[in-house]
């Protein structure tokens, strides 16, 4: 299918995005995005990635069969390799964008353990299509907030999916922050808004130019189709790469290259789109070539050469057509077919191969186990026709790690000192961190190492050093480098020693996609000159006014603030200000050597805004020695700043309505309340689970209803039991599985499967509203606080259900058995075992309060009667069935009980009802009456005997109380 297509075209270009080849229409530069992205994470080590998606209306028509998501989470599945691969820490975010911003799962590390809960978020955007608007704007704002919250690593990079252009839906309402006072009433209006969110992208210092300065790259992939154009994503295109498109140039902050952006026209595109981003700095190597009729042939072969310098291979590969079968061949001639379109796995030679299908027309190829003896040698890949009709197009990605990455050896124990000149060592680490010896290499290999000041101008180390020379010293002339930030940056050349292939054809060895690794290093000044900090933080300010952070300065000398530059800041935010009172020689903060200080910098706010503040500090230093020249460092600085909750309209509207009449304050409170009480819209998941309480323990599937003495016990279904099979509480795999229906927006009501949540306001005009949990004949408490409301009482919850847990009990049933409900969101199983882990500590102290809670507002003739003797066997009065004496009936169910509530399982349609539990004896109650000695059938009748007196329709059996017990 033409979509199916687009998906396998999308992720090869993300990934190849993450390697570092730059499709057309990417920065051109040397260096493309993802190579920037790649680079950093090899030297770092880590990194975050944000998948922001669209949610328009318009991709139910672009994208119908949401590959996108399919895209997206083959996306997700080759990044957690590459991290695997290369030992990285890879966060990943994910969040949708329309007319509003969404996060829809926060930062997760990425590894084989979090992926289903990634993917299952992902699943959750095929069915959102409804937004009213594509707002780039809001898009790129929730990006910045997102990317800059929490421990913020320094490699970070927003993966950004859209189908359409900058553009709004005409509505009666808009506010949008960009663009205060525009509404959307007409055709005119919508084009003044258009024009508003480009200039406060766009502008000098703008939004785009805010991420740009934060060291934040943007790759962005446009899906075109039938009625959207390639130019509808010029804007696009410009906020990513930073080139000037038809709708002129998109911010002025252009080095290092930004971005990358890339167009797909159908779901193999899209694919191979997105696997271009999967492996960052380490392109793939592409081809294209024909099919092979019944067999495989030589003009048909993807062909690759591997020895011992490659670690794994990743290949994504599609056809133009359907029908075709890919074959892998190995270097001794064993074919492995790839047949059907399901994921399957082989071994040749020790070498182990596995494979999927993402598309109709594509597979994707994994071979690991480098030591095998097979892995050496010639090997290809072949799409096969089943008939003579060979006439096909193929094409291929292959990502083929190096193992091999190149390491200073000097960096612990090297200064860099501006003026000097120093010796650098360079060598080569394979995966496993052990230090290689570059002239053993079985192919060819060369380095190029060069260092990178603030300037921008690359200093050259070494270029194409051959393999037999990477261990020599090379000298690094710093003389003219000005003290400050730096990167080291060096690119490792590969290419695999040639061998024959199986028909003793001589194959070329394959040259491997360069490996970048960049180090972030500091140039000290030269020695009698201060130091300071390499880079000067803010923090987060909120409203108007002054502000103040530190640079830390190291002896001797003096230091004071020359100049600044403001490089990017939020709208509004003119005549914001930095100085200090070390604004000149004569007032520099000195400090003695080996001593240190402070180098006090103010930052005026005139306007409380929203957004970042980026720019640099150019400091002076000043060495001790009279009669030397000072010197200038360039320091970067940031700042965040944020507009305060405005609450002088809330009491000015307040007072306003106390004067003139009590109601009307309070009618729009709670109109304001009402408004907000809804559950969050967000994928939620839930369980019900029985457990017992033993003492301080909590047991599950063991919730009491008949053991073999007499004793209560009670099954997971809510049927007998003849044995005691509790254990303690613990999650299992299969749950937590299916999605609660009807979150996929804001709600007021939710249905677990005979369990209702509600949301209330309560009597308060004030304070947020909550959640009320219902269920028939079954009293229920919060969590870990115990909450709850009314005369049954009801659970009580907050809004934001999601990562909770409640309890449910029977108040006329067994003391120590309940049903707890664990409702949780798209987490990892970290958070469903502290969610299991508060309900063992907090449900033997909850339990007994809400019983005693319960017994309380519960009719006298429904409270189960204490013991008063030993138990009869035939329903009478006493025994020891259960909370209160109630004694156990051998024919129906537990005493006291109804059954657990229904199990939740997500369905279509209206809630299932659930028949009350029969249970009861065919005689009708207790066979045997109550006491054989009581009062003739006229008399009073038999109602199961005290302690009898279950759930709904076991109270004394069916017809208990219709005809009078032949035996009482």
């Amino acid at each position: 299918m033409r979509w199916h297509a687009l998906a396998a075209t999308i992720l090869l270009t993300f990934l190849a995005t993450l390697t570092g080849t730059p499709a057309a229409g990417a920065a051109p530069d040397d260096q493309s995005g993802i190579d920037r992205f790649g680079a950093c994470m090899a030297g770092a080590k880590e990194g975050r990635v944000l998948l922001l998606v669209d949610e328009s209306r318009s991709l139910a028509v672009t994208d119908p069969d949401a590959a996108r998501v399919a895209a997206a989470k083959f996306l997700t599945e080759q990044l957690s390799t590459y991290a695997t691969d290369t030992g990285v820490s890879l966060d990943v975010a994910i969040a949708g964008f329309s007319d509003t911003y969404s996060e829809r799962k926060g930062w997760t590390t990425l590894s084989e353990k979090s992926l289903d809960s990634i993917t299952a978020t992902l699943d959750g955007f095929a069915d959102r299509a409804g937004g009213t608007d594509t707002d780039y704007w809001l898009a790129l704002d929730g990006a910045r907030k997102t990317m800059q919250s929490g421990d913020a690593p320094t490699c970070r990079m927003i993966a950004w999916f859209t189908d359409g252009k900058l553009d709004f839906t005409i509505r009666s309402s808009a506010d949008k922050p960009y663009a205060p006072g525009v509404s959307l009433d007409t055709e005119q209006d919508r084009k003044k808004m258009v024009e508003a969110a480009k200039t406060s992208l766009c502008r000098p210092g703008g939004l785009v130019d805010q991420v740009r300065s934060s060291d934040i790259i943007t790759v962005a992939i446009g899906l075109a189709g039938k009625d959207v154009k390639a130019a509808d994503f010029d804007l696009l295109k410009s906020i990513a790469t930073g080139e000037q498109t038809s709708t002129g140039t998109c911010g002025d902050v252009r080095s290092p290259v930004p971005g990358d952006f890339y167009l797909a026209d159908d779901i193999d595109e899209l694919l191979f789109t997105f696997d271009k981003l999967s492996t960052p700095g380490q392109p793939p190597l592409t081809n294209e070539t024909g099919a092979c009729a019944v067999k495989v042939c030589d003009s048909g072969k993807h062909r690759f050469v591997l020895d011992s310098s490659v670690g794994s291979v990743n290949i994504l590969a599609s056809a133009d057509r359907t029908g075709l079968t890919p074959v892998l061949v190995s270097p001794d001639g064993t074919e492995t077919r790839m047949a059907g379109d399901k994921q399957g796995s082989a071994e040749v030679g020790g070498v182990t191969i596995a494979y999927d299908f993402p598309g109709d027309k594509a597979v994707a190829v994994r071979m690991t186990n480098s030591q095998a003896a097979q892995w050496r040698g010639a090997w290809a890949l072949v799409f096969i026709a089943p008939d003579s009709d060979s006439a096909a197009k193929t094409k291929s990605q292959i990502h083929i790690r190096g193992d091999l990455t190149a390491t200073w050896l000097g960096g612990k124990n090297t200064a860099l000192h501006s003026g000097n000149t120093v010796d650098m060592k360079f060598g080569l680490r394979n995966g496993a961190g052990k230090q290689v010896d570059p002239a053993g290499i079985p192919g060819t290999a060369s380095l190029t190492t060069e260092l990178v000041p603030a300037s921008g101008k690359a200093i050259s180390i070494g270029r194409d050093i051959p393999k037999g020379r990477i261990a020599a010293a090379r000298s690094l002339d710093l003389g003219s480098v000005a003290p400050g930030r730096a990167t080291l940056r060096m690119t490792l050349s590969v290419t695999t020693a040639s061998a024959r292939d199986s028909d003793g054809t001589l194959v070329q060895g394959t040259a491997l996609s360069p490996s970048t690794v960049e180090l972030p290093v500091t140039v000290d000044p030269p020695v009698g000159y201060p130091k300071v900090d390499a880079k000067l933080d803010f923090g987060t300010f909120e409203g108007e006014g002054t502000t103040t952070a530190t640079l830390k300065v190291t002896g001797p000398g003096c230091v004071w603030l020359d100049k600044t530059t403001v490089v990017a800041a939020p709208d509004g935010a003119d005549g914001l200000a930095i100085s200090s009172d070390a604004a000149a020689k004569d007032s520099c903060v000195k400090v003695v050597d080996g001593a240190s200080g402070e180098l006090t910098v103010r930052m005026a706010v005139p306007t409380a805004v929203n957004g970042d503040v980026n720019g640099t500090l150019r400091v002076m230093l000043g060495p001790e020695q009279a009669g030397e020249q000072p010197i200038a460092t360039e320091v970067p600085f940031t700042a965040a700043l944020q507009k305060p909750l405005n609450t002088t309209n809330f009491l000015i509207a307040l007072i306003v309505g106390l004067v003139l009449g009590p109601l009307i304050p309070l009618l729009v409170l709670y109109a304001a309340k009402w408004l907000t009480a809804r559950i969050p819209g967000r994928a939620l998941r839930a369980e019900q689970i029985q457990v017992r309480v033993d003492g301080s323990s909590v047991m599950r599937d063991g919730a009491p209803s008949l053991t073999r003495d007499g004793g209560p016990s009670l099954t997971r279904d809510g049927g007998p039991s003849l044995t005691h099979r509790g254990r303690p509480l613990a999650v299992r795999d299969d749950e937590f599985v299916q999605l609660v229906p009807g979150t996929g927006s804001a709600t007021r009501r939710l249905d677990l499967g005979g369990i209702l949540l509600r949301t209330r306001i309560g009597r308060s005009p004030f304070g947020t509203g909550y959640v009320v949990a219902t269920a028939p004949g079954l009293a229920g408490a919060a969590g870990r606080s115990g909450d709850r409301t009314g005369a049954t009482p009801d659970a009580r919850l907050p809004l934001a259900v999601h990562n909770t847990w409640f309890v449910l009990h029977d108040p006329r049933g067994p003391e120590n058995t309940a049903t707890v409900v664990m409702l949780v969101g798209d987490v990892g199983r970290d958070v469903i075992d502290r969610l299991a882990a508060e309900v063992t500590e907090h449900l033997p102290r909850v339990l007994p309060q809400l019983r005693a809670d319960a017994l309380r507002n519960l009719p006298e003739d429904q409270r189960p009667v204490a013991p008063s003797g030993p138990g009869n066997p035939f329903g009478g009065g006493g025994g020891t069935g259960g909370a209160g004496g109630a004694p156990a009936n051998p024919f129906g169910p537990p005493p006291g009980q109804q059954g657990p509530p229904q199990q939740f399982r997500p369905q279509q349609g209206p809630p299932r009802q659930v028949p009350p539990q029969q249970g009861g004896n065919p005689f009708g109650g207790n066979p045997f009456g109550g006491n054989p000695f009581g009062p003739p059938p006229g008399g009073p009748r038999n109602q199961g005997g005290p302690g009898n007196q279950g759930g709904p329709g076991n109270q004394g059996g069916p017809g208990t109380g219709d005809r009078p017990n032949p035996f009482g």
